[in-house]
């Protein structure tokens, strides 16, 4: 067992917590906090607009419903591709009158509001990747979810397609997303332009799916050989229900085998419901981030039934603070304080990222991975693997939190490098004095030869005055006894 020891007595907080937060998209890219996506809090769909959404039975406007169209004064935008949904621009002061007329009409399935979603408050040779095993900081969420496991059978596929739904990218030159792309589209305009009307957001989501790996550059995302399919379907101002299921309808015809939705809001979209029965009926697995709301509140597009929602969890195990939970969110995945992803800032670099938006397209990343592994396999194969086995977490979900390797292991891979046994089979601990009391707190996980840590400040509960006087690395058997003394300084690399 390797613990690391604080002794401890300074002025402090009683109960402190320090940790990066990611904010999950609600339809909208948020503002930064520490170089985190501002989040799933905002309920994107209450903004109020001047569009409306209406499906014909028949599936297409007869001249006769069209012609009723413009005595509402409804004027005629697009029609979603595939679904035969209708984009009609009223006046604002005039949306309810025209939405109660269009629903009393009998050729009428159904007329709904087009609400705004918000955005949410997101061992290779990359010089950023090394922190992975920081406690503070970096990119613990590959060692949480065994990713790095699993790329021993596959670091992704260029066949293997995800598409990002979101505010477009900045690449500012960075080489991290040479090679990337495999194709753009732009929603807002028609047009295959992604970047110069791109917002922060899409950019720090593409990179935790797809960053390359060993290029001598930055970090690397979950699915580093998988190609990203960039769909710009809003600005940092939020995206339509009706963009975001264009979007999704036109990734879904070119190839995309996963998508990502960093997006989300409080009301269900009969629209968003016919594009995600239509993309997955094309084969692609969808993710959605849970919300940065910290509350038991159901958003969408997370907890439609052919969706993964995803809650955020922190590199301790426990439920990230800003995340949404609840039944209704299937899975949970690493979000905050995670660094090599590209800056959101929209200037050119890395920084640490948190928040749901975050943990989303770390599924969609680690879906890719599965489909790279074996692309004979379907979406609901993939969807049953990550789910069934995924890792128990102490708040509510449907299912846990993923892990690569055990989904791996689901479809029939076997690790050909199993890593080197852990130090011991229990967490390691940290052990904290306060006033002479001793106060335990658990690591991320056994740690493995090699693997670097760092001293963290953590979350410690006390009398104050509380100070750190110093820390002591060591290793210990299995029950904490018989431990002896490995390293005192902040850093310290796991020895074998």
């Amino acid at each position: 067992m390797l613990r690391r020891l604080l002794k401890s007595l300074v002025p402090r907080v009683p109960s402190v917590a320090i940790g990066a937060v990611l904010f999950a998209a609600v339809l909208v890219p948020s503002p930064l906090i520490r170089e985190s996506l501002q989040s799933a809090t905002a309920v994107a769909e209450g903004i109020s607009t001047g569009r409306i959404l209406v499906h014909y039975k028949t599936s297409t406007a007869s001249q006769a419903t069209v012609a009723i169209e413009r005595r509402l004064g409804a004027r005629w935008v697009r029609t979603v591709p595939d679904l035969g949904v209708r984009v009609l621009q009223v006046p604002a002061e005039a949306r309810n009158r025209v939405l109660a007329e269009l629903k009393a009409l009998p050729e009428v399935a159904f007329v709904e509001a087009d609400g705004m979603l918000q955005a949410q408050d997101v061992v290779p040779n990359d010089p950023s990747f090394p922190q992975n095993f920081a406690l503070g900081g970096g990119a613990w969420g590959w060692t949480m979810t065994h990713t790095t496991q699993a790329w021993d059978i596959t670091k992704g596929d260029n066949s293997v397609v995800i598409a990002i739904l979101d505010t477009g990218i900045k690449t500012n030159g960075l080489s991290d997303f040479d090679g990337q792309i495999s194709s753009t589209w732009n929603v807002l305009n028609g047009s295959t332009d992604a970047t110069s009307s791109a917002g922060n957001h899409g950019t720090y989501v593409a990179g935790i799916a797809a960053l390359a790996v060993n290029n001598n550059a930055g970090g690397a995302g979950f699915c580093p050989g998988c190609r990203l399919m960039i769909v710009q379907v809003g600005t940092d101002s939020g995206a339509y229900l009706s963009d975001i299921a264009s979007g999704l309808t036109w990734a879904a015809d070119h190839g995309a085998r996963v998508a990502n939705m960093s997006w989300a809001g409080t009301t269900d979209s009969s629209t968003l419901q016919m594009a995600t029965t239509y993309a997955h009926s094309k084969g692609m697995v969808m993710t959605a981030a849970a919300g940065n709301s910290n509350c038991d509140c159901v958003t969408y597009p997370a907890a439609d039934p052919y969706v993964l929602g995803v809650a955020g969890v922190t590199s301790s195990g426990t439920k990230a603070g800003d995340s949404n939970f609840g039944s209704w969110v299937k899975v949970a995945a690493p979000e905050g304080d995670m660094t090599a992803w590209p800056s959101i800032n929209g200037a050119p670099g890395y920084a640490p990222v948190g928040g749901t938006s975050s943990a989303a397209p770390a599924v969609a990343g680690i879906a890719g991975l599965l489909f790279s592994a074996n692309p004979a396999i379907t979406n609901a194969q993939a969807e049953q693997a990550l789910e069934s086995t995924s890792a128990p977490v102490a708040f509510n979900v449907q299912y846990g939190r993923v892990d690569a390797m055990a989904a791996m292991g689901f479809l029939g891979f076997i690790d050909p490098q199993p890593p080197t046994p852990p130090l011991n089979a229990y967490p390691p601990l940290l052990l904290v004095e306060t006033n002479g009391d001793w106060n335990y707190r658990p690591l991320t996980s056994a740690p493995e030869p090699g693997q670097v840590l760092l001293r963290g400040q953590g979350g410690w509960t006390g009398a104050a005055p509380l100070r750190l006087v110093a820390v002591q690395w060591q290793r210990c058997d299995p029950t904490g006894a018989a431990c002896s003394l490995m390293a005192t300084a902040a850093k310290y690399t796991v020895q074998p």
